[in-house]
């Protein structure tokens, strides 16, 4: 009899915070659609680095910066704790023209969407609403297996499903994950509050482009072109590309084709632990 009052309880709140949540999304984002920071003038880029706590790469920060500031950006960067949900929602009013986001990624199996990364770690009992009509979601990154010597001498590995000659001996070691809240191509549709201005974004995750949904999302929010991976990657390996790609687009200007058959040949797929392709998704396509 407790656990029926106390489910009855339970639905009658998440009730109330639905229509509270709804009430709340007409008021300040509808009304606030048009409300964004002031950025006088200035060309503004972001780096979003969703991976800071686990795996820190500060010459990556201070590479990508370099490159961008090089081509006339004024850069923030925001690690881990500053990636929320909330964050999310506000992301297109802060005015960033070109934005970099070094994160987990995967797809969601059930309703093939596309999800990206926060650095909140999951609770049921937080973002009730969003959770309820799919806005965020419960994930679990994509594990990488990393490899390093070992007393026995071993042949054959397992990567990504596939069986590849390996001449060192190796042994297997599993990152250790949690599961976080992820923002889908929902959230960027309903709960994003303001336009993005033609920005670019660098989706640098596992997974970010497998299927159009969450670029085609940003596409209609305002973005003018998404790039990212269409498979499962390494760590390494996305870093090294998305520098690659800030140099070409930014620095030599080459165009989204040369600078993407550049990446190609520099990180290519043969060569790769976790073979996976650059590419990008725009308005026309």
């Amino acid at each position: 009899m407790k656990n029926k009052i106390y489910l009855n309880i339970k639905i009658l709140f998440v009730a109330v915070a639905v229509i509270i949540a709804s009430i709340t999304y007409v008021i300040f984002f509808q009304v606030g659609e048009a409300e964004s920071f002031d950025n006088d003038g200035i060309s503004r880029a972001v780096i979003i680095d969703q991976l800071y706590e686990d795996i820190p790469n500060d010459s990556f920060h201070d590479e990508a910066k370099k490159y961008l500031e090089t081509a006339g950006y004024e850069v923030d960067i925001f690690t881990t704790k500053d990636v929320t949900v909330d964050f999310y929602k506000k992301l297109p009013q802060m005015n960033y023209k070109y934005i970099v986001i070094r994160t987990h990624g995967t797809d969601d199996k059930a309703d093939n969407d596309v999800v990206l990364f926060t650095g909140e770690k999951y609770s049921e009992d937080h973002y009730i609403s969003e959770q309820l009509f799919g806005q965020v979601k419960k994930a679990t990154p994509l594990l990488e297996i990393a490899y390093s010597p070992s007393g026995s001498l071993s042949d054959w590995v397992i990567v990504n499903d596939t069986y590849r000659y390996q001449k060192n001996s190796v042994a297997t070691q599993e990152t250790a994950e949690h599961e976080y809240f992820a923002i889908s191509p929902k959230l960027v549709k309903d709960l994003m509050n303001g336009k993005f201005d033609d920005t670019t974004f660098v989706l640098g995750g596992c997974k970010t482009l497998a299927n159009p949904s969450f670029a085609a999302s940003l596409i209609n929010r305002g973005a003018s072109t998404v790039v990212g991976w269409d498979n499962t990657v390494a760590n390494i390996d996305n870093d090294r590309a998305i520098l690659l790609f800030l140099k070409y687009n930014l620095i030599e200007q080459y165009d989204m084709v040369k600078t993407l058959d550049m990446i190609h040949t520099n990180v290519n797929p043969i060569y790769m632990p976790y073979p996976a392709n650059f590419l990008h998704f725009d308005r026309f396509s």
